[in-house]
C-alpha cells in the first residue's frame, strides 16, 4: 500500500501538468478552496423606487499573504466590483481595498479565519451581471466571479419578502441586534441550528401572515416543514427564524420562505436560497462521508475503510477520516491537504467519465486513473470486425503502458494483461 501512496504523491503535480491527453482541459481535475465567497441580496430601499443590492464579500484568511509587521501580522487585498447591463456596458462600479491585522501567525493560517465586507448598490429592477475582481496585494493571486444579477421590484406586490441571507452568529443585547453573516452558506457547523435573515415588506393593511419555511434536499425530499404566524404593523419587518434542525448531512440543500396574508388569503410570496453542509477542509466533491471511506479503497486497507465505517456517531467517524488525511498531507503547516484534494478530485473526474453500469472510480479505468492520474498519451481504436474497441494509456514516467478493451461493445472498459500482484490488491 505504501506504494499507491507514493505513486499519488509523486504525481500529484506532474501529472496535471505534463498531460498531453487530448484535451488538457478536460483533465484538469484538482479541486481548490474557493478564493472567496459572495452573496449579492436584494432589499426594498426605502429612500426611492429602487432596489438595494447588499453584496457581501468573504476572503478566509487562508487564501491571503500575511506580513510580520512588528508583533502584529498584516494583509491588504483590493476589491472591484462592477455592474453591467445586457451588452455588458457597465452601469456602476465599487473599488475599494480591506486590511486585516492579526495578533498571531497561527491566526493567519487558521481554516476559520476570514475578512467580511460589504457594498450597496441602488439599482432600477432588471436583469444585469455582477463581474467581482480580488487581488491578493502581497502575492498579487487573483480571482474572478461573474454571475447574472436579478434585481426585484418589490413595490409591484401588496407583500413581498426579501432576499434571504444565511446568519452564522445572532444575539441581541439590550436591544442592539449582533449578527455575524455566513457568506459561505455553509450550515456544517451549526451545532444548534442556525438563523436565516429576510426581511418582510407590505404596502396594504393586512397584519396578520403565515410564514411557511421549509427545506429540501438535493433528491427534493422535504426535510423540514414548518409555519410561523407573524403580525406585521410597519411597511419594513426585520426578520430572524430559527432554524431547529441540527443533523444535516452532507449535500447542498433549497430553503424557501413562502408568505400568505391571513386577513385577505394572497399570496403565496416565495424566496428561496441554496445552502450547502459540508465539512471545513474536505474536497467540494466529498458530499457523503461514508462514500468518501469507502472510496478510500485506493490508498488504505479495506480492513481500516471497514473500522472507519463501524463508527455509529459521524462527528467521530468524521474526525477518524480527517486524522487519516492530516497523516498523509505533504504540506502539514498549511491549510491546504494537496494530496486530499488531488485524491477526491481525480475518483470525482473517474466517477463523470468513466461511469457505465457501475460507478466510474470503480472501474478499471477509474483505479488507474484514481492511483496514477491523467495518462501522459491517450490511443483509442474504434470498434472493427475482428477487434473490439480498446484504448492504450501511456504514462511516459512510469514506462508503463496500460490497454482497455470493450469486449461488451457497451463502454464496459477492461484493464488488459492486468498484473494482479501489483493492482488488483487496491481495489
Amino acid at each position: 500500500m505504501k506504494k499507491v501512496l507514493v505513486y499519488l504523491l509523486f504525481f500529484i503535480v506532474p501529472a496535471i501538468s505534463l498531460s498531453q491527453v487530448e484535451n488538457v482541459s478536460r483533465l484538469a481535475v484538482r479541486t481548490v478552496n474557493p478564493f472567496f465567497y459572495y452573496n449579492a441580496l436584494n432589499f426594498i430601499d426605502e429612500d426611492s423606487s429602487l432596489t438595494r443590492i447588499d453584496l457581501y464579500i468573504q476572503v478566509p484568511y487562508t487564501q491571503l499573504t500575511f506580513i510580520k509587521d512588528g508583533n502584529s501580522f498584516q494583509s491588504i487585498y483590493e476589491i472591484s466590483a462592477g455592474i453591467y447591463d445586457q451588452n455588458d456596458k457597465i452601469i456602476t462600479e465599487k473599488i475599494w481595498s480591506e486590511r486585516i491585522t492579526l495578533a498571531s501567525y497561527s491566526e493567519s493560517i487558521s481554516r476559520g479565519g476570514s475578512n467580511i465586507s460589504l457594498r450597496s448598490f441602488r439599482l432600477q429592477p432588471g436583469t444585469y451581471k455582477i463581474k467581482i475582481y480580488m487581488e491578493d496585494r502581497e502575492s498579487k493571486r487573483n480571482a474572478t466571479a461573474n454571475a447574472e444579477l436579478n434585481v426585484r421590484d418589490f413595490r409591484t406586490y401588496s407583500f413581498s419578502v426579501s432576499d434571504i441571507l444565511l446568519v452564522k452568529d445572532y444575539s441581541e443585547i439590550a436591544g442592539t441586534r449582533r449578527i455575524i453573516p455566513n457568506i459561505t452558506n455553509n450550515i456544517v457547523f451549526s451545532d444548534s441550528g442556525f438563523y436565516i435573515f429576510w426581511e418582510f415588506y407590505k404596502q396594504s393593511e393586512d397584519s396578520l401572515y403565515n410564514v411557511n419555511c421549509k427545506i429540501k434536499n438535493q433528491d427534493g425530499q422535504v426535510i423540514l416543514d414548518f409555519d410561523t404566524p407573524y403580525k406585521f404593523l410597519t411597511n419594513k419587518n426585520p426578520v430572524f427564524l430559527k432554524i431547529q434542525k441540527q443533523d444535516f448531512k452532507l449535500g447542498e440543500y433549497v430553503v424557501t420562505v413562502s408568505a400568505i396574508s391571513n386577513n385577505s388569503n394572497e399570496g403565496p410570496y416565495n424566496v428561496s436560497k441554496k445552502i450547502f453542509s459540508r465539512w471545513i477542509g474536505v474536497p467540494k466533491s466529498v458530499v457523503d462521508l461514508n462514500k468518501a471511506i469507502e472510496q478510500m479503497i485506493y490508498i488504505t486497507s479495506r480492513e481500516n475503510i471497514e473500522n472507519m465505517l463501524s463508527i455509529k456517531e459521524e462527528p467521530e467517524r468524521f474526525n477518524i477520516f480527517m486524522d487519516f488525511w492530516k497523516s498523509k498531507d505533504p504540506t502539514p503547516s498549511t491549510a491546504d491537504n494537496e494530496l486530499m484534494d488531488e485524491y477526491y478530485g481525480r475518483i470525482d473526474y473517474s466517477t463523470k467519465n468513466f461511469s457505465n453500469y457501475m460507478e466510474g472510480w470503480k472501474t478499471d479505468m477509474g483505479m488507474v486513473f484514481v492511483i496514477l492520474g491523467p495518462p501522459n498519451n491517450v490511443d483509442r481504436y474504434p470498434f472493427n470486425y475482428d477487434t473490439p474497441a480498446h484504448e492504450v494509456w501511456e504514462y511516459y514516467n512510469l514506462n508503463r503502458k496500460f490497454v482497455f478493451v470493450d469486449y461488451s461493445g457497451f463502454g464496459d472498459y477492461r484493464l488488459l494483461n492486468r498484473d494482479y500482484s501489483e493492482w488488483f490488491k487496491y481495489r
